[in-house]
């Protein structure tokens, strides 16, 4: 009798010693779902950057022909509006290399909204996109950077791959890079449809050429299509 409450005792110990170990086991799983499915920078060995241009409210001809002449590739998150608005615009600047992501239909704080609230949002910007250029977007990047556990289910069923934020953002000349410091590979930069999208752009592609790295396709190295190697759409890349 003795042996067999020593024996389970034993069992019960090493449950209970085991039990942490399996709580934080799995905090690691959800910490690593979470972390691969929102990002804000890309781990690359390669020597590039991933330009991402925001709303789409002012596009210029002299952006659009920067844009196609030095062949660069672009992750737009544009807004419904912005489709009906400057459709012949973004159609022109369509190239390899170039999608067009989701950014909400109306460009509401998604942490302010509920989840059904958060997946109309998301799912009827999917359609537009596709209505528009027949591919359904595989990123989305929520309004303002704005998020919570609600925005990433809404995503998920709305067939979204990735939450893409972002590490450095340029405006009026000046570039910003969480943390400090210069631009590094792998970093995803944020700009915006204004008027100063042309002069700001200019302004960091002349810094990354300093730097020795080059803009790529986000795709090429977020979405979780089958493994390729990502070159095709990085390497006729002119930074003038």
């Amino acid at each position: 009798m003795a042996h067999r409450r020593f024996s389970a005792l034993l069992a019960l110990s090493a449950v209970l010693f085991s039990l942490p170990l399996l709580i934080n086991a799995s905090a690691v799983r959800a910490k690593s779902t979470n972390g691969s499915f929102i990002v804000d920078r890309v781990r690359t060995n390669d020597p590039v950057v991933f330009i991402t241009i925001d709303d789409g409210s002012v596009i210029t001809d002299g952006l659009v022909q920067l844009l196609l002449s030095r062949k660069i590739p672009v992750a737009n998150f544009v807004l419904s509006e912005a489709l009906k608005t400057h459709w012949k615009a973004l159609h022109r600047i369509q190239r390899p290399g170039t999608s067009f992501e989701n950014h909400s239909e109306t460009h509401r704080l998604m942490s302010s909204l509920s989840l059904k609230e958060q997946t109309s949002e998301i799912c009827r910007a999917n359609e537009h996109v596709r209505g528009n250029y027949k591919k359904v977007p595989v990123f989305f990047r929520p309004p303002g950077g704005s998020h919570n556990s609600n925005t990433v289910i809404a995503a998920k069923q709305c067939g979204i791959k990735k939450i893409v934020m972002w590490n450095v953002e340029a405006d009026q000349g000046k570039i910003v890079r969480s943390g400090g410091g210069s631009i590094q590979r792998g970093d995803i930069i944020l700009l915006h449809y204004l008027n100063s999208l042309e002069s700001s752009l200019k302004v960091v592609l002349a810094e990354i050429k300093r730097l020795g790295l080059r803009p790529a396709s986000l795709r090429d190295y977020l979405d979780p299509a089958p493994a390729v190697t990502p070159t095709p759409t990085t390497t006729s890349t002119t930074l003038g």
